[in-house]
């Protein structure tokens, strides 16, 4: 009785025009089912499959008449529509419209869930939601959740929802009248909330809204409160093109501070975003960012990693065009926070041509020319003891260089000159700026093959030598570094060897071993020919490196600076490195280290008593332990002494992830640092 009755069932089904074209892929099979007129149904369970649908029930309906075709299926009820399975309490699906409606339904998207007291199927797969309601908990009882009266699903992945309301603990937090987001580009829970402990303030809660939301846009709000200070908010943004060429990001916090003890008053607040696009051929880009702060502690004040896009409190614009031939940059550098003493830009601009080869000599010739408008301005507080810095500047760099070779031996001679114009100097005059650059540099390989490894050594000499330049350093303003020039001869010299092995690419050498040393005439700061000695290692296998490097300072006979640093990755659930880091007196704090200008222009007492002299021993060290599939930790510390006239410092974080779900991440942090000893925090993020 029970295959007759299911061969009746089918062949209902297949003599339906909706399925005429496939009818191999409508099935019916259900347990002990009972048919009379065109009705087949049962109540111990079934499944039926067709184009873009499966349904799988306890108790299972069909209906094929004239006038509907139509299936009502509930209890265990799961059902895949379009890709996509959804769970519910009860389904009435119109085959012949291909639409239907589930009560009480729930569905997945990436770690996302979706569901509603009704929902309503479409011919394409998009479905409405009635009473809807969106979480990242597999659970119905859930800590939080999106609810709204109504939501659509559009693209399988485009959520708009209406009459929204956030809620945690069934208690609402906000209401929005609309709401739209992409599922699929959900990386952190719509809303996310922390408590903090920072020391000396107490307790902070910290929750944030994803209230905006497209396939390539997201806004934020976020709410603060600590305990001790008071309320804040925030407004954020995030923006990333489909072709991945334009970004956008910005953060703008405000709060209320009752403890600030300042004339600027109890309003702190910090506006930072960034902006940046690039042509297809990525020859031209554009890049601007800002970040205004009220005051020079808001940073530390409010500090929270969260709320960091790397503006480093610098606020700037920059225009680039490459092209084959040449190349042009345009930047603006204003001053938008009185606290910061900065060179301003307004603006500076450059222009250069490629290196070019003078009438098949073999000689090649580089120009570089720049004009610029420079305002040297200083924070607030040093007003009044120093004056500003103004001046128009117009540069020009202008080299020649003509490579030789002989056999091994490769030799590059080369002469050049920079002339430099000030609109205004120290004495309010213009001044110029003059003077020749020469110099060169030679070197020869000798490379052998050895059974396990292959040797080069490398002997090498660079000389670099300036004219006297026409004006002195105290006749004209110093923006950056470009601006110090002074008289200079130094040569370096060494030999270097490297070593590659079979275990490492032979692209990269195993062993690099670079000992070498200066020779200067006439430096203010040197009495003897070679005063400095150096030597740089680099040792690298498959698990582990040593990095290391060496200057001896003949002259005062101490270490002018030694570094060395042990990477080892021990397992797949170990790794860690220690760093010794030495820097003495001698060895000036300097943005480009073999920069000796400053050594040729300053006597050595005046640059002790400078802030380029600091002393300092620095040990670090970083490990990452995982102890199990779902647990790892972090741990970093640093420890400082041998700084005049300071205390020892001591500082640690240790960081320790779980994964509370498939999506959810916990992170547990500890912080103890020097001016901020004993802070503690965790956070959750979801993980896609």
């Amino acid at each position: 009785m029970k295959f007759r009755l299911l061969t009746i069932a089918a062949s209902l089904a297949l003599s339906t025009p909706i399925f005429a074209e496939k009818a191999d892929e409508f099935v019916i099979n259900l347990k002990d089912p009972e048919y009379a007129d065109g009705i087949v149904k049962t109540e111990n369970g079934g499944v039926i499959t067709a184009p873009c649908l499966r349904i799988q029930a306890q108790a299972i309906t069909y209906i094929n008449t004239k006038k509907e075709q139509e299936i009502t299926a509930e209890g265990d009820l799961m059902m895949e529509y379009h890709g996509r399975i959804f769970v519910g309490e009860k389904l009435q699906f119109d085959l012949l419209s291909k639409t239907g409606y589930l009560t009480k339904g729930r569905t997945k998207e990436g770690g996302w869930y979706t569901g509603g007291d009704r929902m309503e199927l479409l011919p394409d797969g998009n479905f409405i939601i009635y009473g809807a309601y969106l979480t990242t908990s597999v659970s119905r009882q859930s800590t939080w959740e999106i609810r709204a009266d109504t939501a659509k699903i559009t693209d399988g992945h485009l959520l708009s929802a209406k009459d929204v309301q956030f809620k945690v603990m069934d208690f609402p937090l906000l209401w929005l009248p609309a709401y739209k987001t992409n599922l699929t580009e959900f990386k952190d829970s719509p809303i996310r909330y922390r408590l903090l402990w920072d020391k000396g303030l107490g307790p902070r809660l910290s929750m944030r809204y994803r209230f905006f939301s497209t396939e390539t846009f997201g806004a934020f709000a976020r709410f603060d409160y600590r305990l001790k200070r008071g309320p804040g908010g925030a407004l954020e943004a995030d923006y990333l093109s489909k072709d991945k060429r334009t970004v956008f990001q910005t953060k703008n916090y405000g709060a209320l501070d009752k403890i600030f003890p300042d004339e600027n008053g109890s309003t702190r607040y910090r506006f930072q975003g960034i902006y940046k696009t690039k042509s297809e051929d990525e020859y031209t880009r554009f890049h601007v960012q800002w970040d205004r702060l009220s005051d020079n502690r808001m940073i530390s004040d409010f500090k929270d990693p969260d709320f960091e896009i790397n503006t480093q409190k610098t606020t700037y614009l920059e225009f680039s065009h490459y092209r084959d031939w040449n190349f042009t940059n345009l930047s603006v550098r204003p001053r938008i926070n009185p606290f910061q003493s900065l060179a301003q830009e307004l603006p500076y601009g450059v222009f250069g041509i490629r290196p070019i080869e003078i009438l098949q000599t073999g000689i090649i010739m580089e120009n570089y020319a720049s004009g610029s408008y420079l305002d040297y301005t200083f924070a607030n507080t040093l007003d009044k003891e120093l004056k500003d810095r103004k001046a128009g500047r117009l540069e020009t760099l202008n080299s020649i260089y003509r490579p030789f070779s002989l056999g091994g031996l490769s030799v590059t001679p080369k002469a050049g000159l920079v002339g430099i114009y000030y609109s205004n100097g120290p004495d309010r005059n213009a001044v110029g700026q003059f003077l020749y650059t020469y110099g060169g540099d030679a070197n020869i390989r000798f490379s052998k093959v050895f059974p396990q490894f292959k040797h080069t050594v490398i002997p090498y000499a660079e000389y670099l030598g300036y004219s006297k330049p026409r004006a002195r350093v105290n006749d004209y303003f110093v923006f950056d570094i470009h601006d110090g020039y002074d008289r200079l001869d130094q040569v370096r010299f060494g030999l270097k060897q490297l070593f590659f092995t079979k275990e490492n690419a032979i692209f990269l050498p195993g062993v690099v071993l670079d000992l070498y040393g200066y020779s200067f005439w006439g430096a203010k700061s040197f009495d003897q020919r070679i005063p400095k000695l150096f030597a740089d290692l680099e040792f690298n296998r498959q698990s582990y490196a040593i990095l290391g490097g060496l200057g001896w300072n003949l002259q005062e006979r101490v270490l002018d600076y030694g570094n060395a640093e042990f990477l080892w990755t021990v397992s797949s659930a170990l790794a860690f490195g220690v760093e010794f880091r030495h820097r003495s007196k001698f060895w000036w704090r300097k943005s480009i280290q073999d920069n000796f200008v400053v050594d040729f222009a300053r006597p050595l007492d005046e640059l002790l008593v400078s802030p380029l002299s600091d002393r300092r021993n620095t040990f670090l060290t970083k490990a990452h332990f995982r102890f199990s599939p779902r647990w790892n930790m972090q741990l970093q510390t640093f420890h400082g002494w041998g700084r005049e006239n300071e205390p020892t410092y001591h500082g640690a974080k240790v960081d320790f992830y779980t994964m509370l779900t498939g999506s959810w991440q916990m992170k547990l942090t500890y912080e103890y640092m020097p001016n901020d000893p004993y802070r503690f925090s965790y956070s959750f993020k979801l993980i896609k």
